[in-house]
């Protein structure tokens, strides 16, 4: 996945709408879940995103009155973020606890914990 460049701000804004949906959105719902997009630069961002390959379209669907196109990633928000790791020169250890010293949630933090534990064995 590393032909995947980095977001724009707006890009972003769509593609966070986008992957928090477990449905397939139309460019008008967009501006409904987030309301600092508006309808436009919704539309001129989804173009972007087209052409980039991070969005496909996933079907023609009724809203309203009208047949519009419903789009869905074509990447997973986990595979953004790999690739753009990939071009970084970090320090994983120092990454790692600073998001988890930012997690605010005993749930996810006993589930990283399980994470690493079955990771361990898989290493030599």
């Amino acid at each position: 996945m590393n032909k995947y460049v980095k977001l724009s701000n707006k890009e972003m804004d769509v593609m966070t709408v986008l992957w928090n949906s477990d449905e397939a959105l139309a460019s008008s719902d967009i501006p409904r879940i987030n309301s600092a997009l508006n309808l436009n630069t919704v539309r001129v961002t989804i173009k972007n995103l087209l052409e980039k390959s991070y969005i496909e379209v996933a079907d023609i669907a009724q809203r309203g009155t009208v047949l519009t196109r419903t789009y869905r990633p074509s990447l997973s928000f986990e595979d953004y973020l790999d690739s753009q790791l990939q071009h970084v020169n970090f320090d994983s250890l120092s990454l790692i606890s600073t998001l988890i010293k930012k997690e605010k949630s005993r749930e996810n933090l006993e589930e990283l914990e399980k994470i690493i534990s079955e990771y361990k064995h898989t290493i030599s």
